[in-house]
């Protein structure tokens, strides 16, 4: 058997492939210098939902369709998702899925869900569980502020470290088949406190991950 791991690194035997893949943003950062990147902006925050937290699931369903759809696939060609977003239960996630019908594992990784679910779904494939799954998550700036700092209707004054979550969706749909390109390896981090204690400045705890 070929060995599939060296330290924290998987190594995959038979790496899949990325099939399709596909992006959705809200305003703000469609107008940002990665707006033509984007496969759709959305000129509404809500995306035409009647909540912050809908519109995320919104986000998710758009995402998943135009990946399968880039994929050359159908809905009924996907094995397993594996998706979360920054919400309670992953709601966002929950409701933005369930009209696929898909086997459905969700996940809670917050800044680290898309390369979680990734890795995870890469692993599904290559040990054989699945010819193909999908990776994505989600946030949206006004559901995150709503459930971990200050409610906008709350209208209370930002720190001056705080932090902007992306409105935006993204989706990936791997292959056990496919020319590329492909996912090699999946190193797992460990658990590290670095001692920031200010919940104003989570750029300073999450800084230390590109570092170690």
């Amino acid at each position: 058997m070929k060995n599939k791991k060296h330290g924290q690194t998987i190594i995959f035997a038979s790496p899949p492939a990325i099939a399709g893949y596909a992006s959705v943003a809200g305003k703000r950062e469609g107008e940002g210098p990665l707006g033509q990147e984007y496969d759709l902006v959305s000129d509404d925050t809500t995306f035409g939902a009647a909540s912050w937290e809908k519109a995320e699931s919104c986000m998710q369903k758009q995402a998943l369709s135009k990946s399968i759809q880039k994929a050359s696939l159908s809905a009924s060609d996907i094995d397993m998702i594996f998706a979360g977003d920054l919400l309670n239960q992953c709601i966002g996630s929950t409701y933005g899925l369930r009209d696929f019908d898909l086997p459905f594992v969700g996940l809670y990784g917050a800044c680290s869900t898309m390369a979680e679910g990734l890795a995870i779904a890469s692993m599904a494939i290559d040990g054989g569980f699945a010819s193909r799954a999908a990776a994505l998550t989600s946030s949206h700036f006004c559901s995150a502020e709503r459930q971990y700092r200050l409610p906008l209707e709350y209208g209370g004054q930002r720190s001056p470290t705080a932090q902007w979550t992306v409105t935006g969706s993204g989706a990936i749909v791997l292959s056990a088949q496919g020319s590329g390109p492909f996912v090699k390896y999946a190193t797992i981090g460990k658990i590290c406190d670095m001692g920031i204690t200010d919940s104003g400045n989570m750029g300073a705890a999450m800084a230390p991950v590109n570092t170690i």
